[in-house]
């Protein structure tokens, strides 16, 4: 009997509400409307800020990037090849460890 009490009850809570619901609309809504335009504009002013200054910061990092790889590019192709790059190895443990080594394949 008591669940049947408080289905009963559910119900009626959600005739009630739907009741008022129909009849408050049109006097709720205008109201939000007045405040829900300014608050959507100003959330959309915030969002488009946020969006030009990431535009600009990536923008900064992009131009910083390309300067480090312009500035590394330079310095490698003006830099002369040193002697310890075309120095043999000049014992057999140097020369074990340059060449590599082989692996075998385990099945």
């Amino acid at each position: 009997m008591a669940e049947e009490t408080k289905w009963k009850g559910t119900f009626a809570a959600m005739l009630v509400g739907g009741a008022a619901g129909v009849f408050l609309a049109p006097i709720v809504t205008p109201a939000l409307a007045r405040f829900a335009r300014p608050a959507t504009k100003t959330a959309i002013k915030a969002g488009l800020a946020i969006y030009q200054r990431a535009r600009e910061t990536a923008a900064e990092m992009r131009e910083t990037i390309e300067d480090v790889t312009a500035e590394l590019q330079a310095e490698a192709a003006a830099k002369p090849p040193t002697e310890a790059e075309h120095e043999p190895p000049s014992s057999e443990s140097e020369s074990a460890v340059a060449a590599p080594r082989r692996r075998t394949a385990v099945h």
